[in-house]
């Protein structure tokens, strides 16, 4: 069984969307949840994840 990670992020929306694709991107795992607050102008975007594992032959 996959462990269950989180990542957090903040900032101002265009920044966060940045942050969140490149994540996105470069990590590979399944997206178990995701939370977004706001609080004067910037978010918070919380992920809750599990890693999917690498494909044999994969580094």
């Amino acid at each position: 069984m996959n462990q269950l990670k989180c990542v957090v992020f903040r900032g101002l929306p265009k920044e966060l969307e940045e942050e969140l694709n490149k994540f996105l991107e470069c990590t590979p795992c399944r997206v178990e949840s995701i939370t977004q607050s706001e609080y004067r102008g910037h978010v918070t975007v919380t992920v809750l994840y599990t890693l999917d594992p690498m494909p044999p032959g994969e580094l």
